[in-house]
């Protein structure tokens, strides 16, 4: 392992700025002023400022004003975390009218989730002569992007040409995922029986699955398609295996997986897209998810975890225990840590706002999301820690993922919210920004969430990645595919990176496959300091978005530094 340093330049970036300095943030409203105006003048008051907004949107103001509970599955989200612990006694408390950080914990209504009607065969001990409803996420023309009539535009091919490959073994052999690279073939995955795996692909790629402790014995070849996700072998229909030889729980899997094929077909055809979930398992997703109607459409968040504009001493930066990071917003609604070294330019709340950058995948941005100060925090710690060849998990119970140098060649760490108070902050002002609440992006204790089966965090720990000069992270994508056995399929919901410096050249984080009418060439990010970058990893019908296939361009001159923090729904594993 070795220790990497921020550059000489880099390091010498220590001078805290007010991060609203900015022309952009220049005409961010007071939102708690705001508050106190309607509620004193009453709602007409809302209509009023609707009309003032200069793209018409009032989502942030009734987001403001207004929470809405629905439904989750199988249980129903409070409004508010219960704690009688506070990280350190350097906290405000102010009074509940207020309040100034709200999470919504629903996919709310979109306008593109249509009803599809559908029948599937009886499989096994399942019902299926019925037929059944699903809310299915129909892409929008991408005419409406640019605020258009539907049919006015015609979206352009990207030169980009990969997608995402999902191959199911249905068969009860243990198996294993081949690239055929020309050379004997390079191990993907393993594939255990009756189960998924994945890989970013082409059409011009060609694979083939063989016995796992054989691997000249193939059993199927495989040519990637365009637009086709899904590969399929299926022992039974070549006359591989035969049911008699499946045990009562292998043939439970087999039916769970032919159940969705069946689904997967007739989505298709209703969408146009392939089915890349696990259906009935795989629900809509439990948290909000901000909808992305046209280019440059604003959304604004206000959080209370205002940025901290001098980095405290060292004796105030300890680790925090899980119960330091509780927040009793039910009783002190605003308690913030460390007040005297914050900003309070705009009060004791911080305005957040989310540019559309992207429809099709969600893509927002998001200008100083981080202050100079915990910019400088973050990679203060990171010359103390060892990075390494980068991984894809952290925080899953010691599993590390096998590393491809091929598509990574970035270096990482793995940063908990409990290392410093400053980390906690940020990490509950990325909740404010996604409308979930802290306390499922750590652990919770039994009175906290009791309608909630799992106690552990909703989050990975933050990553913390470099690159050097040629290191990149090629076209991929963040989602998995859970176990079949895996109660609710979780996986990555949302992706947040956070820019910790800027200058470099290259080092552009690029979304290849974006819906557009105007170009065919890779929408492309240029890092700056403090700068957040969210995108959603699934649809809002479940389904993962194939589309939100991204890359980290390589590092031409300089270097580059970043954090990013993914959620994940229903649970992380």
């Amino acid at each position: 392992m070795t220790d990497f340093q921020p550059s000489a330049s880099f390091a010498r970036k220590r001078k805290i700025e007010n991060p609203y300095h900015d022309e952009d943030q220049s005409s961010f409203p007071n939102m708690k002023r705001l508050a106190l105006l309607s509620l004193s003048l009453g709602f007409p008051t809302l209509i009023l400022l609707h009309a003032l907004h200069p793209n018409g949107n009032n989502q942030h103001l009734f987001t403001f004003f207004s929470r809405k509970k629905e439904s989750l599955a199988d249980f129903k989200f409070p409004v508010a975390s219960s704690s009688s612990r506070f990280l350190n006694n350097d906290h405000e408390e102010l009074a509940a009218t207020t309040r100034t950080s709200f999470s919504s914990f629903a996919n709310e209504n979109d306008p593109n989730l249509l009803p599809m009607t559908f029948h599937v065969p009886p499989q096994g001990d399942l019902d299926n002569t019925f037929p059944k409803e699903f809310l299915a996420y129909v892409q929008p023309d991408v005419s409406t992007f640019y605020r258009e009539t539907p049919g006015t535009r015609r979206p352009m091919k990207p030169r980009f040409q990969g997608l995402a490959g999902k191959f199911i073994n249905l068969s009860p052999d243990y198996l294993a995922l081949y690239w055929d690279d020309g050379h004997g073939g390079s191990l993907i995955a393993d594939m255990p029986p009756f189960q998924a795996v994945g890989t970013a692909t082409f059409p011009i790629h060609k694979f083939f699955i063989s016995k796992k402790k054989n691997k000249n014995d193939v059993v199927s070849r495989i040519h990637i398609h365009p637009d086709q996700n899904l590969y399929v072998y299926d022992a039974f229909e070549l006359g591989h295996a035969t049911f008699q030889d499946l045990s009562s729980d292998d043939l439970e899997l087999y039916h769970i997986q032919k159940n969705n094929l069946y689904f997967a077909e007739q989505y298709r055809k209703f969408t146009g897209r392939d089915w890349l979930s696990l259906y009935p398992h795989r629900q809509r997703p439990m948290y909000k998810m901000w909808n992305a109607d046209y280019f440059g459409q604003q959304h604004w968040v206000v959080s209370k975890e205002t940025h901290y504009i001098a980095e405290p001493p060292e004796e105030l930066l300890g680790r925090l225990r899980t119960d330091e990071m509780h927040r009793d917003r039910r009783l002190y609604l605003n308690a913030r840590n460390l007040t005297r070294y914050r900003s309070e330019d705009g009060g004791s709340t911080l305005n957040m706002t989310l540019t559309v950058l992207s429809c099709a995948p969600r893509v927002f941005e998001i200008k100083n999301f981080l202050s100079h100060a915990e910019v400088d925090h973050i990679v203060h710690m990171a010359t103390g820690m060892k990075l390494r060849v980068s991984t894809t998990s952290g925080s899953d119970g010691g599993h590390d993922a096998r590393s491809d140098s091929s598509t990574r060649t970035s270096k990482n760490s793995w940063v908990n919210r409990g290392r410093s108070p400053i980390m906690d902050s940020i990490y509950s002002r990325a909740a404010d920004l996604m409308q979930i609440d802290e306390a499922l992006l750590r652990h919770r204790d039994e009175s906290e969430f009791p309608e909630v089966p799992h106690k552990g965090s909703n989050a990975e720990d933050f990553q913390l990645v470099h690159y050097a000069v040629s290191e990149q992270y090629t076209a991929h994508h963040d989602f998995s595919y859970p176990n079949v056995n895996k109660n609710g399929q979780p996986a990555r919901f949302a992706t947040l990176l956070l820019y910790l410096n800027e200058g470099m050249v290259g080092g552009e984080t690029a979304f290849p496959r974006w819906v557009n009418s105007e170009s065919g060439e890779k929408l492309a990010v240029k890092p700056e300091i403090g700068k957040g970058i969210l995108f959603y990893n699934q649809l809002p019908d479940g389904n993962m978005d194939d589309l939100s296939q991204h890359a980290a361009e390589p590092v031409e001159k300089g270097e580059k530094w970043l954090i990013n923090l993914w959620t994940w729904d229903p649970k992380f594993r």
